[in-house]
């Protein structure tokens, strides 16, 4: 496989192709571009090179989506939280939530818990992108990091939802979008 990319060296691609089993030329090709194009490193388990399904899946978490706005001079800070049955959301003037703290958010009731919200600033536009996310549509019943600590999870869910779209990610998803079964 004769395969270049200008950030790795021929070791490392080598080393790369190891770990994405059952490519193919062209799905390591794609991947290796994609790793470039966002300045992710699959050594440092930035981007990941999955088959879901028989097809290839190039994965990123919400930390590889933060790295990708902190590279980007126009990024200026996030804000999130999670919002429980009787907070209150409002949109601001500049287009973010804010939220007014119900009486449940305070006691963390976890049954209570509707889902999370994240505002990404950028110094070159006027509105904030925000983005809300129900908990119904990514909670995973008996996943053991959803149920110990569901409070972060769905936090996560809306910053890389509003990451992707405040600084326009394609060709990555995080492992919430995606079904369960690898092959």
């Amino acid at each position: 496989m004769q395969t270049q990319n200008n950030n790795f060296s021929p070791e490392e691609i080598e080393l790369i192709k190891s770990t994405t089993l059952n490519a193919t030329e062209i799905e390591l090709k794609t991947f290796l571009y994609l790793c470039q194009e966002y300045n992710l490193d699959p050594l440092k388990r930035e981007i990941y090179f999955i088959k879901y399904n028989n097809k290839a899946t190039i994965m990123t978490s919400r930390d590889g989506y933060l790295k990708i706005a902190n590279l980007n001079p126009n990024f200026d800070g996030l804000e999130s939280d999670t919002v429980y049955q009787g907070d209150k959301l409002v949109k601001r003037e500049d287009g973010s939530i804010q939220i007014e703290y119900g009486e449940p958010h305070l006691v963390f009731d976890k049954s209570k818990l509707t889902g999370a919200y994240c505002n990404v600033f950028r110094k070159d536009r006027k509105k904030a992108i925000a983005v809300f996310v129900n908990v119904r549509d990514y909670y995973k019943k008996g996943a053991p990091i959803w149920e110990q600590y569901i409070n972060a999870m769905i936090i996560k869910v809306a910053e890389a939802m509003a990451l992707k779209r405040a600084f326009a990610i394609s060709g990555l998803v995080t492992k919430e979008e995606i079904e369960e079964n690898p092959e």
